[in-house]
């Protein structure tokens, strides 16, 4: 007969109602305790930074050396806990994810100070614009315009920290980074119309042909200044050699006027257009490309979009591959909360393995409010109806998960955007002070 296991100390009926699904993949009572605190903490108000010493000194019961062995060395698998998640979310008849929508590859940094982390060394970090010590991830996420989900997350190893350089095993560049988060949604089973991502996974030809032999639609961008080979047969009339020159020899009447809706519910005028370069792209081969612009006569550096991608144009027209590229720009509502809000970067561990099971909390922490953030009560119908307005999803806020609907029950508690005072106000039973 087997032992019962023990169980665990009750939180909040949501929290408890959702660790529960999780908890077969932690062996002690101890790891899915420290499991229901974490994901507590990292869900509370944002005063302090979200690092071990707050997080334990505000959730209730916590311990943090119990939290720093939790993350640190406990003997659970994240990978499993990641694929969990995924099942948890496919699940969900409203918020599951569908053949529209788009699987998108992005990387993150943050920057970090000192060079006790492992992953921390001297990089570009894409939100301050230039080089500093930081430490870098690419991260995959699934969109349909409504709503935003993350998918996985890669540690990026930079090769000034590995013994061997870039000849070191364990070094991998960010293309092939993003292979292996497509495959692990691959293998989940979570469906996706084409895989979109920026310039520095469009100049990857490894990536591309990654993508073809595996028979899965792409829109990758370009530089403007992205070469291409091709001979010259009249020196005094040269035909384009980038993605900008092919732009600028489209004729003015042949650029499409489209009107988009961004994530932020504003209507955006773009100008787009196929374009045609050597004898690489073209609406009739196997790889296109699209631009797309603000002002077609001036096509500035920073307002014009070049796509390269395998969609016929039977399946999608120039305006639709520049509709769904433009779906990456979701990205930001999922960036903005789990580094504002959920910590993102908030760890004190040095170790990767620590980092990397941080991250896949966050991620947890946010598909949690948004499962959550749609009010108890409702029917299918209307969850249905309202699933743009659901709390993460990165869709538009509507009156009923303003601020307004959920007033602070105490000076004490705080209440971020779209949360259920019940919920937090069962957690936080003490101020940050105390």
């Amino acid at each position: 007969m087997a032992t019962p296991r023990k169980s665990t100390n009750p939180t909040v009926q949501a929290i408890d109602r959702f660790c529960v699904q999780f908890d077969d993949l932690y062996c002690r009572v101890s790891e899915r305790q420290a499991f229901r605190q974490y994901l507590i903490g990292l869900l509370l108000p944002r005063e302090h930074n979200k690092t071990l010493t707050v997080l334990s000194s505000l959730v209730p019961g916590a311990n943090r050396q119990k939290l720093h062995h939790f993350v640190h060395d406990s003997p659970w698998d994240c990978d499993a806990v990641n694929a969990r998640r995924l099942s948890v979310w496919q699940q969900h008849r409203a918020l599951g994810p569908h053949p529209g929508g788009v699987l998108i590859v992005d990387e993150t940094g943050d920057r970090k100070r000192g060079h006790g982390i492992e992953l921390a060394a001297s990089q570009y970090i894409g939100k301050l614009g230039h080089t500093a010590n930081g430490v870098v991830s690419v991260t995959s996420h699934w969109s349909d315009g409504s709503r935003h989900v993350p998918l996985g997350v890669r540690a990026y190893r930079p090769k000034s920290r590995l013994p061997l350089g870039q000849a070191d095993p364990r070094f991998h560049t960010k293309p092939e980074l993003a292979w292996e988060l497509i495959e692990e949604a691959r293998e989940a089973g979570v469906p996706f119309r084409v895989v979109v991502a920026d310039s520095v996974y469009g100049e990857s030809p490894k990536l591309e042909e990654r993508l073809y032999r595996a028979k899965l639609k792409y829109i990758l961008a370009l530089r403007p200044n992205k070469g291409t080979w091709q001979l010259v047969e009249d020196e005094e009339h040269p035909p384009a050699f980038t993605p900008a020159e092919a732009a600028q020899s489209v004729p003015i009447p042949d650029w499409h006027r489209t009107v988009r809706t961004d994530s932020h519910g504003k209507g955006l005028v773009r100008y787009v257009a196929e374009l045609e370069l050597g004898p690489y792209y073209g609406p009739d081969r196997p790889t296109r490309l699209v631009a797309a612009t603000e002002d077609p006569e001036k096509l500035k550096a920073e307002n014009t979009w070049y796509m390269m991608t395998n969609l016929s144009p039977k399946e999608a027209s120039a305006p639709e591959v520049y509709e769904l590229y433009s779906l990456r720009d979701w990205i930001e509502h999922y960036y903005k909360p789990v580094k504002h809000e959920l910590g993102w970067a908030d760890f004190q561990m040095r170790k990767e393995r620590a980092i990397v099971r941080h991250w896949h909390l966050v991620m947890l922490a946010f598909t949690f409010s948004l499962i959550e953030g749609i009010a108890p009560g409702e029917g299918e119908a209307e969850q249905e109806t309202n699933r743009d307005d659901a709390e993460g999803s990165g869709g538009k806020i509507s009156p009923a998960y303003s601020v307004e609907r959920y007033a602070p029950t105490s000076k004490e508690l705080a209440v971020p955007l779209g949360a259920h005072h019940p919920l937090l106000g069962q957690m936080v039973h003490r101020t940050s002070s105390s």
